[in-house]
């Protein structure tokens, strides 16, 4: 199944020209691993396995995503699946924003520095 859905993955990867993929690292709120975060690296690794030269792999921190797409108290199920779709968009809008800010420090500076 995890090689079905990493072959789906990256046909739809093609067929979008996306120059990359992001998954989520689900990282505990004090910033340790979490089990899950095994289990992300693991559908990383079929990625790679199954995706095409160029194709950019991106694993980035979604600690408190879902919280902050579905704000504060109690949620329906179906409300809680609308909030995990908010929150993918607030993470690939991290990884952008992120994008942004080294190109402009590259762009001002030549280099980026971390």
């Amino acid at each position: 199944m995890v090689l079905a859905l990493a072959a789906a993955i990256c046909s739809l990867a093609a067929e979008l020209d996306a120059g990359g993929v992001v998954l989520g690292m689900p990282y505990l709120a004090d910033g340790r691993r979490s089990r899950e975060c095994e289990l992300v690296e693991a559908a990383a690794e079929r990625l790679r396995e199954a995706a095409p030269t160029g194709l950019r792999l991106l694993l980035w921190d979604e600690t408190w995503t879902t919280r902050l797409a579905l704000g504060p108290g109690r949620h329906s199920a179906r409300r809680q699946h609308w909030g995990h779709a908010a929150a993918a968009c607030l993470l690939l809008q991290d990884v952008l924003g992120a994008a942004e800010v080294l190109a402009y420090a590259e762009r001002r500076n030549g280099r980026v520095e971390c």
